[in-house]
């Protein structure tokens, strides 16, 4: 995997240089370190790094709270570090977008998975997101077109099949979607009912 700009919240300082140096042998980029979690999220807004590493009990804003606001802001995947297993520690941790959960000491196999894996995890809830709206898109043009055929078919007395196969028609003639075909329809109907 290329090297990616990765931003540091830890207010340990030595586990922060650590971590700096981990992930310089990894190939990756610190951007920054962030000694709390207020300054992380003023840091990633800022400047948007490729990924985050967040401890969890940090000063002012705590890496929960930090993780959540960035990530109402940015899309990008992130990463805990605690000295804490706690059920319900990880599991607030992953309502807050955490792909990952990470004891410290973190050794740098332990890290370079994790960093791997919450990128791939990423990757995949971006690819569901673009197919949802894709499938969001393709059932509101469908029901254009329904709604385009119905209305071909009450004012025209065409059947089902040939109102749909107008519409086609009429979408190749001009060399746009159906449902560009079927908006015109309707905002006909539209206007002369109206």
């Amino acid at each position: 995997m290329a090297g990616l700009r990765v931003l540091i919240a830890e207010d340990d300082p030595l586990v922060a240089i650590t971590l700096s140096d981990q992930l310089a042998e990894l190939g990756h980029i610190v951007m920054a370190v962030a000694s709390d979690g207020q300054e992380a999220i003023d840091m990633a807004t800022r400047e948007p790094p490729e990924i985050v590493l967040l401890d969890i009990k940090m000063p002012n804003v705590d890496g929960i709270s930090a993780a959540e606001q960035i990530g109402a802001q940015l899309d990008i995947p992130m990463l805990m570090l605690t000295t804490y297993s706690d059920r319900p520690l990880v599991l607030r941790a992953a309502e807050a977008g955490a792909l990952g959960y990470l004891l410290k000491p973190v050794s740098s196999e332990e890290l370079a998975a994790n960093i791997d894996l919450a990128v791939h995890r990423h990757r995949e809830k971006l690819a569901l997101k673009h197919e949802v709206t894709r499938l969001e898109e393709t059932l509101a043009e469908r029901e254009l077109i329904d709604k385009a055929k119905s209305i071909l078919m009450k004012q025209v007395g065409l059947t089902e099949e040939e109102a749909y196969s107008r519409i086609r028609q009429k979408a190749r003639e001009r060399r746009v979607k159906m449902a560009i075909v079927a908006q015109t329809i309707i905002a006909a109907e539209e206007f002369l009912m109206g």
